[in-house]
């Protein structure tokens, strides 16, 4: 643990660490991964108009939320550098080794899982070129070449998203000065509403503008800029409970009232990300909100913690598949449809309760002791990660 006296020189530095060298957890952050992930799995599984917006708008929260958390740690992070604290190596290792730690083991379990079964029963999208694109993080990047979906492996495109942020962005942010990086955020914004314009302009496919990196990047970076302006002063009544439900109620409301609107979607839904940028200001400087307390209830808080895990394989779960293998058995079953959606969340949520206890967290955990040793005594005084996490 860092002494006293590293402590008082970080704060010093304006680091403004807690007690411990660990960020606070941020209440409510939690419960919005759970609405984030739940959004994702009803556009994935119930059929309906506009289903597909409310996936959008899920991806789309995860992303801003993602920048928002993030962007603190790495400017927190430059400012230790620039403080004498640390150094850029040391830090970018740091931050590779935690986010590795977070992501990569789930990620790669389940497509080691996919691999063993092709070995006696063919899958569909999981050719050899296919399996290269997921195994790289760029599964955005086979989908915007070929212009379709790569069925259940679909959603993988927003984990590569986040992927290449880290790969990108990250080392900028720790490179530039400190008082730069709301610029890098700015400039992040403009390069992915220009390229956005652009391709609209050209008539790019739909698909490959959804999965676009640098469009995507511009999410995150409006998450990085509302964090880093998050403790500037806001009136009271901005941070209450009243306007954190309206402001969560007029992000649910667009895609209802326009998702199935395709030609004005497009455009329109990405004003879900301003409303996100507002929530997330609104609940840092609200903590103690009715709303918020809401969000911090068991249920949305235990969701939201598995929610990366429940993410990466919700879209393999199916009901029809379970009544498959059961009739190997000579057991049928049948369910309606409502019935059916339930029995996939709850198996989804299953596997991923399993995972985060017994194979994430003790990763997770090993990853932050390890970084500590190595990064010696001024390594507790470093801000955590434990608050962000992917898509």
């Amino acid at each position: 643990m860092a002494n006293f006296a590293d402590i008082g020189l970080a704060r010093k530095a304006g680091v403004n660490l807690p007690e411990g060298g660990e960020e606070q957890r941020i209440r409510g952050f939690d419960g919005l991964r759970a609405i984030a992930f739940l959004l994702v799995f009803v556009s994935h599984k119930i059929n309906f108009d506009g289903a597909d917006s409310f996936g959008d708008v899920g991806v789309w929260l995860f992303f801003v939320l993602s920048g928002f958390l993030i962007t603190r740690i790495l400017a927190r992070s430059r400012t230790e550098i620039e403080s004498g604290l640390a150094t850029v190596p040391g830090n970018l290792g740091r931050f590779y080794l935690r986010r590795t730690a977070r992501i990569f083991p789930p990620y790669y379990l389940v497509l080691a899982f996919f691999a063993a079964v092709a070995l006696f029963i063919p899958i569909e999208h999981f050719t050899r070129s296919e399996k290269a694109a997921y195994l790289l993080y760029g599964t955005n990047i086979l989908i915007a070449v070929r212009g379709v979906w790569v069925g259940d492996f679909g959603h993988f495109w927003s984990l590569a998203v986040e992927e290449q942020f880290y790969l990108i962005v990250a080392p900028l942010v720790l490179l530039v000065p400190r008082q730069r990086t709301l610029s890098v955020c700015v400039a992040l914004i403009i390069l992915g509403v220009t390229t956005k314009i652009v391709l609209e302009a050209v008539h790019a496919s739909a698909v490959s503008i959804d999965v676009n990196s640098l469009i995507n990047f511009a999410l995150i970076g409006l998450g990085g800029a509302i964090g880093l302006n998050a403790s500037r002063w806001t009136p009271r009544w901005l941070s209450s409970g009243a306007a954190q439900l309206v402001v969560l109620c007029l992000y649910l409301a667009l895609p209802a009232a326009f998702g199935a609107r395709a030609e004005i979607w497009p455009l329109l839904g990405k004003l879900s990300a301003i409303l996100v940028g507002i929530l997330l200001y609104q609940i840092f400087n609200g903590q103690q909100s009715p709303f918020v307390a809401v969000l911090e209830s068991l249920p949305f808080r235990y969701v939201g913690r598995i929610s990366y895990g429940a993410y990466l394989v919700h879209h393999f779960v199916h009901f029809n598949w379970i009544e498959d293998m059961l009739r190997n058995f000579s057991i049928g079953i049948w369910a309606p449809r409502p019935a059916q959606v339930l029995i996939e969340l709850a198996i989804s949520l299953a596997l991923a309760a399993t995972s985060w206890r017994y194979f994430e967290r003790p990763i997770i955990a090993w990853a932050r002791r390890a970084t500590s040793r190595r990064s010696g005594p001024l390594a507790a005084a470093a801000p955590s990660q434990r608050a962000a996490g992917p898509p």
